[in-house]
């Protein structure tokens, strides 16, 4: 138990700065607006950079397989039952603030290797499986903009980059690599606060879809998981760092990153709106709860 604490408790502490910069006045929410836009577009590509030069990623294609299986599932069966922006939401995570923090902090150099090879094709396997689905129903040309953007992707350009310089044996001058190494180092507490000023500006919940919004969030915080664990141990029979470092992955809050996605239909786009700030409240709760009982594993 006091692993875990010390895994979140650090992470629930900065968020609740960027909470609290906002709701006491400290800085403007135009600060937040700006300085998010660096952080996303500099200091997080350069954190996955320095992080994929440095440790490089493992065989992980089973890996991949365990995760995106059962994630592609859940997309399906709720793009049926309700439409692709609603699946869009349940299943993307937001793996880069709260996945990779939470999960360094207890499986270390090979959670972080797992959860970059995940995030590197998160985005283009989720986004790539919406277009497939939204193609049926209504392909606005946006739309099919902001999926062939993920290829210009801050991030995937720095994962695929740092994946080129550590199989290539590019060497990067020390004093190069020690500047990109304290950029790094700032950009998950930066990323943090940032999310604790978002929750704060967020506006109150929409409650005549308080009812999806709750079942959005439930399954995204609590069955995904559970596909992707079962998935994992019992069907590929993965190591436990694989398994647990995967279903984290998969407990985490929906990403900020569907509201290109879903932003022109409503109810939709209030339901996306809320999920991200309820999944992201709950998850303080449910990912320490979903670690205590991976322990038991």
């Amino acid at each position: 138990m006091l692993l875990i604490l010390n895994a979140i408790i650090p992470i629930a502490i900065v968020v609740v700065i960027g909470m609290a910069l906002v709701k006491w006045n400290f800085v403007s929410e135009q600060f937040f607006s700006e300085l998010s836009k660096v952080v996303f577009k500099v200091f997080v590509p350069v954190f996955l950079f320095v992080s994929v030069y440095r440790a490089g990623l493992q065989d992980v294609s089973l890996t991949l397989v365990a995760y995106f299986v059962p994630v592609i599932v859940m997309f399906v069966i709720y793009a049926l039952v309700f439409n692709h922006r609603i699946a869009l939401t349940t299943t993307f995570s937001n793996g880069v603030l709260v996945g990779i923090p939470v999960i360094v902090a207890i499986a270390g150099d090979t959670g972080l290797s797992i959860c970059l090879a995940v995030i590197s094709v998160h985005s283009l396997i989720l986004f790539t499986t919406f277009y497939l689905f939204s193609s049926k129903v209504n392909v606005t040309p946006s739309i099919f903009k902001s999926t062939l953007n993920i290829f210009s992707n801050p991030v995937v350009v720095a994962l695929l980059l740092g994946l080129a310089f550590k199989y290539l044996a590019v060497t990067i001058p020390q004093q190069l690599f020690t500047a990109l190494d304290m950029i790094a180092s700032a950009a998950l507490p930066l990323a943090l606060i940032i999310l604790g000023s978002s929750l704060v500006q967020i506006s109150g919940f929409n409650k005549s879809i308080i009812s999806k919004t709750l079942l959005v969030s439930s399954s995204k915080l609590l069955i995904l998981p559970l596909l992707v664990f079962a998935f994992s141990q019992y069907g590929l029979q993965l190591d436990t760092t694989q398994v647990f470092s995967l279903t984290v992955l998969a407990a985490c809050p929906t990403g900020i990153s569907v509201m290109p996605f879903v932003d022109k239909v409503e109810p939709d786009r209030s339901v996306a709106h809320n999920t991200i700030a309820l999944s992201t409240l709950l998850s303080l709760l449910t990912i320490p709860t979903i670690i205590f009982l991976l322990q038991g594993y």
